[in-house]
């Protein structure tokens, strides 16, 4: 068999191992925990007491991560190529979560339990390509990842909704990902024809028109000008019920890429990362205007009013001033925007001053340099615009992300 000269490197990797971790269990998990301020009625008087408040689990233990990966590195033409590809499968199990339990049991908050089980798997890759050509030398490297999180297992405690934010909720639902968004589905806006027409649900109240046009889930759901005569309103009404899973939060894939170029004296590198595939939800005052007092944003300019009437406009009609209207706050997919993106995180221009000039100076080596950060970013959101993609769900505002632009000095004597 003839050797193969053009591949300088081949291998092929299987590995399996398994870890714990300790970070799930909180300092006091285990322990009774006791409250009080509660009142019991003893002979019709109200008397103060003490409550278990957290019952206790001797029995936690560390969250288990089992591994399994393939891959292969592959190295050819002179190494001038390199080629990095993983296929991972990752199930972390007794993961500590809440157990839903009746609340006429006594019990105020639910005990934590090793229950949980999630599994991540995907694909990694990395390319690499160098080469010098007389004095000018380059290395570009790009890479990407995939990752499907499903929550496999939670004990029979399905569908655990959990807050995040005031009134943003995810939730824990076996079969789904973690990071799940779980709200009001919509479809627009209600037009003034559709409001006369009583084509339209009530939520709390009838909506007018510019008011978010929540969709029910549920069957049988009628408009308003659908129910018989005496029928009550309520099968035309919007419930928590008709929530359902809206978007996530974790990407679909991660990508990025590294250059690196040089020329002499003269060295030029950049970096660059993105996500595909992630929603980001937003409340308070980063979509209501005047919450809490707080100022109105060029974004709020897009919404709906008598003046422009657009069914599809990103912001519903505002209820400003002293108006505590609800209607267009409970969360919905009207809250998420599209946080997919790619930045040039860093960029580097530097320049070695030749040895033969700062040696006059009595100096071993200078070196100047000018660096530049998230000087550049596309992003998939075209309605908000002025939003960090790389910001976190909640309600705090993140404008586009720091740009920032320093030179510097690296001297040696």
């Amino acid at each position: 068999m003839k050797p193969v000269t053009w591949i300088n490197n081949l291998k092929l990797r299987a590995s399996y191992g398994t870890l714990g971790n300790i970070n799930n269990v909180g300092y006091y998990d285990y322990f009774r925990l006791m409250s009080s301020g509660s009142n019991y009625n003893f002979s019709d008087t109200a008397v103060k007491g003490v409550v278990e408040a957290q019952i206790p689990n001797t029995s936690l233990g560390w969250e288990t991560v089992a591994l399994t990966d393939i891959g292969l590195d592959l190295d050819v033409l002179d190494n001038k190529l390199s080629i990095s590809a993983d296929y991972y499968i990752k199930n972390t199990s007794d993961i500590l979560l809440g157990y839903n339990v009746p609340r006429e049991t006594g019990i105020w908050s639910n005990p934590s339990l090793n229950l949980g089980k999630v599994r991540n798997k995907g694909f990694e890759m990395s390319v690499t390509h160098r080469n010098q050509i007389g004095d000018f030398s380059y290395s570009i490297s790009a890479n990407i990842a995939t990752n499907h999180n499903e929550i496999t297992d939670l004990a029979g405690s399905d569908n655990m909704i959990q807050n995040a934010g005031d009134n943003i909720r995810w939730i824990l639902k076996e079969g789904e990902s973690i990071g799940s968004f779980y709200g009001l589905k919509t479809d627009g806006l209600y037009t003034q024809e559709e409001i006369d027409a009583g084509r339209y649900y009530i939520y709390g109240r009838a909506p007018q028109a510019g008011d978010i046009k929540y969709v029910p889930q549920r069957e049988g759901v009628k408009y308003v000008c659908d129910l018989a005569k005496g029928e009550s309103t309520a099968n035309a009404s919007i419930t928590d019920d008709d929530r359902t899973i809206i978007g996530k939060d974790v990407p679909d894939f991660t990508y990025g890429i590294n250059l690196s170029l040089q020329w002499k004296n003269w060295e030029l590198s950049a970096f660059g990362q993105g996500v595909s595939g992630t929603s980001v939800g937003f409340e308070s005052e980063q979509v209501f205007a005047f919450m809490l007092n707080s100022n109105p944003r060029k974004y709020h300019l897009q919404r709906w009013t008598e003046e422009n009437p657009n069914a599809h406009a990103p912001v519903p009609r505002l209820y400003g001033g002293t108006s505590m209207d609800e209607y267009n706050k409970h969360f919905s997919d009207n809250q998420l925007f599209d946080s997919d993106y790619f930045r040039i995180k860093t960029m580097s221009l530097g320049y070695m001053v030749p040895k033969n000039v700062v040696s006059k100076w009595g100096i071993s080596s200078l070196k100047l340099f000018l660096t530049g950060e998230n000087l550049f970013t596309l992003r998939a959101d075209k309605i908000m615009k002025d939003f960090d993609p790389e910001s976190s769900t909640g309600r705090g505002i993140s404008a586009l992300g720091t740009k920032s632009i320093a030179f510097g000095v690296n001297l040696s004597f």
